[in-house]
C-alpha cells in the first residue's frame, strides 16, 4: 500500500523527505498538549464576549466526525493508496481530498471512521493546480459536515489541530497539535512515492506535524473549525507541515461542482 504525501523541497532540506516515507509507524495517540493561555474576542451588541479556546482533544472532538479515510485503488492493479477527507456536505454525501490523494487512480472508495463502513465514492471533479479534488458518496445516516472557518481571518500564531489517517493504518483519525507560523507560502512539493511532482502557492505553513495519510486532512483551529486541508510535509521546526487555505480550497470546491474543473483522466469512477 502506497500512502501518498507531498514533501516540500523549495527552500527546505530534502532530506527529510526519504525519512518521512519510509519510517516505520505504529498507532499514536490523540495528542493533548495543554490548553492555550490566549482568548479569542467576539463582539456581541455593545458588549465583547471572551471566548477560552478549546483544549486540543476538544478541537478533535469537534472535528473527527467528519473526517473519513480515502482508499485508491491504482492503475496496476496490484497497488492501493490511502489518504484522508472530510465531508464538506452530509446531505449531498460530498467529501473534500486532495487531488495528488485520488491521482492515477481507477477506483476510489470511503471509509468512515466510526463505523467502519466503506463505500464506493465518485470523482466529481479535481482541480490540479489547487490540489483539491471532490467525492461523493451516497448519503448515509450519521454522515457529519465539518464547521468550516475563513482562512483569511488566520495569522502566525494561532492554535491549530491537524487531523489524519496517519500511516494510512485506519481507525480512530490521529491529531498533531502545533501553531500557524506563517501565511502565504509557496513551495515546490513532491511525492516520493510516485515521483509527482507541483508548485502550490498561497499556504498555510504549521508546526504541526503533517505525515503520509494525512493529506486530504482538515486542519482546525481553535474553535474547532477548518481552516486548511493538509497537504505536504516540512522538515520540522516552524514548518512541520502545509495545508491549503479552506479559502482556497472551497473556492475550488465551487469551480468544480459548477463544472469549471473536470476530472481530466477519462476513468469512470463508481458512484
Amino acid at each position: 500500500m502506497l500512502i501518498p504525501l507531498l514533501v516540500a523541497v523549495l527552500g527546505i532540506a530534502i532530506g527529510a523527505g526519504g525519512v518521512v516515507a519510509r519510517r516505520p509507524f505504529g498507532r499514536a495517540a490523540v495528542a493533548r498538549p495543554a490548553r492555550s493561555e490566549a482568548a479569542a474576542h467576539r463582539v456581541t451588541g455593545r458588549s465583547a464576549v471572551v471566548a477560552t479556546p478549546l483544549s486540543d482533544r476538544a478541537i478533535y472532538a469537534r472535528v473527527e466526525p467528519s473526517v473519513v479515510d480515502v482508499t485508491t485503488t491504482l492503475r496496476s492493479g496490484d497497488e492501493t493508496a490511502s489518504g484522508t477527507g472530510f465531508v464538506v456536505d452530509s446531505r449531498a454525501g460530498l467529501v473534500l481530498t486532495n487531488n495528488h490523494v485520488i491521482r492515477d487512480a481507477t477506483a476510489v472508495t470511503v471509509t468512515i471512521p466510526a463505523t467502519g463502513r466503506t463505500y464506493q465514492a465518485a470523482v466529481v471533479g479535481a482541480d490540479q493546480a489547487a490540489d483539491i479534488a471532490v467525492l461523493q458518496i451516497s448519503p448515509v445516516p450519521g454522515l457529519t459536515a465539518a464547521r468550516l472557518g475563513d482562512s483569511a481571518a488566520v495569522a502566525v500564531g494561532t492554535t491549530v489541530v491537524a487531523i489524519g489517517n496517519r500511516a494510512g493504518a485506519g481507525g480512530a483519525p490521529v491529531s498533531a497539535p502545533g501553531v500557524i507560523s506563517g501565511t502565504g507560502a509557496t513551495i515546490e512539493a513532491t511525492d516520493s512515492a510516485s515521483g509527482f511532482t507541483e508548485t502550490l502557492p498561497g499556504l498555510l505553513a504549521t508546526t504541526a506535524k503533517i505525515v503520509p495519510g494525512d493529506s486530504g486532512g482538515p486542519l482546525a483551529d481553535a474553535d474547532g473549525a477548518v481552516i486548511g486541508v493538509d497537504t505536504a510535509a516540512g522538515t520540522g521546526g516552524a514548518a512541520a507541515g502545509y495545508a491549503i487555505p479552506i479559502n482556497a480550497a472551497m473556492a475550488a470546491e465551487r469551480q468544480i461542482l459548477a463544472g469549471t474543473r473536470r476530472y481530466q483522466r477519462g476513468v469512470a469512477y463508481p458512484g
